[in-house]
């Protein structure tokens, strides 16, 4: 069989399994005709699948404590860090405003 028959095929079987679940035909007519059969919707027996309760196993690569305390050294770390920064920056405001008023003249107001 090639593909174009093959396709054809699929899809006069898709147009009857849409006509016997809707009970209407299809809009588009198929050249292709099937001999395939279904069964109509009642007459298909109902499987019942045993629902089966599987208890999922969480792998735990670290314990919590040991990420506890990462994590409450990491926060350290970070505001150490930032009391460094904030230490530099009032370093250097304080040596820029001595330089500043060393020079003894005055900024001028915008303007003048």
């Amino acid at each position: 069989m090639n593909w174009a028959k093959e396709r054809d095929l699929l899809i006069a079987q898709t147009m009857t399994f849409v006509q016997s679940i809707t009970g209407k035909k299809p809009e588009a007519e198929t050249r292709v005709e099937t001999r395939i059969e279904f069964a109509p919707v009642d007459q298909i027996e109902k499987v019942e699948r045993p629902v089966e309760i599987v208890q999922m196993v969480r792998p735990s690569s670290v314990p919590r404590s040991g990420m506890r305390e990462e994590i409450q050294g990491r926060v350290a770390a970070f505001r150490a860090h930032q009391q460094l920064f904030d230490r530099e920056r009032d370093a250097y405001f304080k040596s820029v405003l001595t330089r500043v008023r060393s020079t003894g003249s005055q900024p001028k107001p915008p303007g003048n």
